[in-house]
């Protein structure tokens, strides 16, 4: 478990992270960080692809979107008429943007989702680049997706009273008389229809259960799953769920099984068999795309939505075609200048900026017991802890440290988490700890970040290849230095007014002249850095299970990939290519063929 405490203060040698002028100032970090090389630094896995492994457009392995739906016109039309009676109850919910949002159109684009799998890190839950990490975070979950950060876990319970029971069970009574028709399963179709503009007493839950089946938790097919039915209760009476951890849970358990497929498809390919399955991806995957849009320009459709001032961030991109890019991935590879680490503080098109948490000044927010909501959510994104998703066997490390940039957070080595995912009751328990800190530094809204420079060397020399490179296609490959192009040597200037951060007026920044070359690696002892960076350390481990498969049981069942906990410390070769080799097995021997989408009874 992560301490309770979220940030630290102190002073230090900084430096942007593309590369600057060495300053000290006073910085903010993210806990756990780790103030030497030689600590328990949580290094991730720098595996990825080989340039002769065969590209996602080789491969015969199919992937069926579950999670990526498209708004029908009936339910644009039934979330109109909704939203005359209900709107004020959604925002009470935390839900409003989340319903609206699901009325937009997202195109996918299978190539760049494929390129960020491939950066994808299974025992850090983040996206591996030459330039730094990053990843889906619990802010991108509530900004892009409408998700509230805070309220009930979504197992809790319907509420006791005499009315929620009721609507419970009335509830149950129409799943189980659609499953006796001859559809002999509660299909969307028929609820949809069942229920719209009927006047029901129980419209609106029946309303909430359609929308969360198949938009926010579309693991059970095209379905209405039982286990929504609490949640939509609680939402219908306003009262806030959690939403944002179990997307972002589900979002992080997909990544990962499509990362293993794709390794199992290269490996079966190199070695001329068949690799010729079905993966099923149940999470919102279009969020994933869209947080690809927000951070990385060139990557983004060439002409984006205007949206007016109530509609929910998502809009931006709606039926936005994809961007014809000729190498997605030499894009992303080279992004470290461009890519934004903080897009959602300003504002998009007409929107009004909704995170009235950020001010155009850096302040301290006092914790308490009469925390502002927008700031307790806003403690959420930042701290490190268990995510549980809806799904069975679905709970995600959520490691927020690693990303500091994202926040406005200053960046130093990442310090190890522990895991506490024993079961979910006990993973909940661990995400709505108490908050340890006194009061929260909140910094500027333009502010951007930087990194500690010992933190700029140990990533740096990672990233030259000074231990060998592990590839996920089961090869070996000695890293050179000609695959990591140094950042450009910042010249001095007479005034520090013209460096980034500037918009920090409550930061005082001592800039170091000198004559350190990034280049050439040698440290600045004369200012008290260390001569040397030891090598990366233990990782945080990372269990991954898939279940379901053949048997019945449940709502939504996941397909078995594979039943196994990956072990991060190390991550060696010889343990993924032992890995691989089952999976393949498993693909030879024809133990994938079996449905994909459970019945749920």
């Amino acid at each position: 478990m992560a301490d309770n405490l979220v940030m630290e203060e102190r002073e230090e040698f900084m430096v942007s992270p593309t590369g600057s002028r060495p300053f000290l100032r006073s910085a903010h970090f993210l806990r756990p960080s780790v103030t030497s090389t030689a600590g328990p630094v949580a290094a991730p896995s720098l595996e990825s692809p080989t340039p002769s492994a065969a590209k996602h457009k080789e491969l015969s392995f199919q992937v069926n979107f579950l999670g990526w739906r498209i708004p029908q016109e009936k339910w644009k039309t039934w979330v109109d008429q909704m939203h005359s009676s209900h709107h004020s109850t959604w925002r009470k919910a935390g839900i409003y943007d989340a319903v609206v949002s699901s009325k937009c159109c997202i195109h996918r684009h299978r190539d760049l989702i494929f390129n960020l799998v491939d950066k994808w890190c299974l025992s850090t839950n983040t996206m591996v680049f030459p330039w730094g990490e990053a990843t889906l975070t619990l802010e991108d979950a509530a900004v892009l997706g409408g998700f509230s950060v805070l309220g009930h876990s979504v197992f809790a319970p319907s509420p006791e009273d005499g009315n929620s029971q009721e609507v419970m069970q009335e509830l149950l009574d129409a799943r189980s008389a659609i499953c006796k028709t001859n559809a002999r399963n509660a299909g969307q179709y028929m609820w949809i229809t069942e229920f719209m503009g009927s006047g029901s007493e129980i419209e609106h839950e029946a309303f909430l259960a359609y929308w969360l089946s198949r938009f926010v938790f579309p693991f059970s097919g095209k379905s209405i799953i039982r286990r929504v039915f609490p949640i939509s209760v609680r939402l219908a009476r306003g009262t806030k769920i959690a939403l944002a951890p179990a997307v972002l849970a589900g979002i992080y358990k997909s990544l990962t099984l499509l990362k293993v497929a794709v390794a199992a498809a290269r490996m079966a390919s190199a070695q001329s068999q068949d690799g010729d399955f079905e993966i099923l991806a149940s999470a919102p995957l279009a969020l994933v795309q869209v947080w690809a849009w927000e951070r990385f320009p060139s990557l983004r459709p060439r002409k984006p939505v205007c949206v007016g001032q109530d509609e929910p961030r998502l809009a931006r991109w709606s039926n936005s075609k994809k961007s014809k890019i000729e190498d997605i991935l030499v894009k992303i590879d080279s992004a470290g200048e461009e890519f934004q680490w903080r897009p959602y503080t300003t504002t998009a098109g007409n929107a009004v900026l909704k995170m009235n948490y950020y001010k155009d000044r850096e302040y301290w927010a006092v914790v308490g017991s009469d925390m502002d909501e927008d700031l307790e959510g806003m403690v959420r994104f930042l701290r490190a802890s268990e995510l549980v998703g809806l799904e069975e066997d679905c709970i995600e490390q959520y490691l927020p440290h690693r990303v500091a940039m994202q926040f406005g957070m200053d960046q130093d080595l990442p310090g190890h988490v522990p895991r506490v995912n024993v079961n979910a009751d006990v993973a909940w328990g661990d995400y709505i700890r108490p908050i340890g800190d006194a009061k929260i530094y909140v910094p500027p809204r333009l502010f951007e970040a930087d990194v500690t420079t010992r933190y700029f060397k140990w990533w740096r020399k990672m990233n030259l290849g000074q231990r060998k490179k592990n590839t996920w296609d089961g090869s070996v490959e000695e890293a050179t230095k000609d695959e990591f192009v140094p950042p450009p040597r910042v010249q001095s200037t007479s005034s520090s007014s013209n460096e980034k951060g500037s918009c920090n007026k409550g930061s005082k920044r001592k800039y170091v002249e000198s004559s350190w070359d990034y280049d050439s690696g040698d440290s600045l002892s004369d200012h008290g850095f260390e001569k040397t960076v030891a090598e990366s350390s233990s990782m945080a481990n990372h269990e991954t299970n898939w279940s379901g498969g053949g048997g019945g049981g449940g709502d939504g069942a996941s397909p078995v990939i594979l039943n196994r906990s990956f072990e991060a410390i190390g991550f060696g070769l010889e343990e993924r290519v032992k890995t691989i080799e089952k999976l393949c097995s498993l693909l030879k021997s024809g133990k994938f063929d079996m449905p994909l989408i459970q019945s749920v009874t």
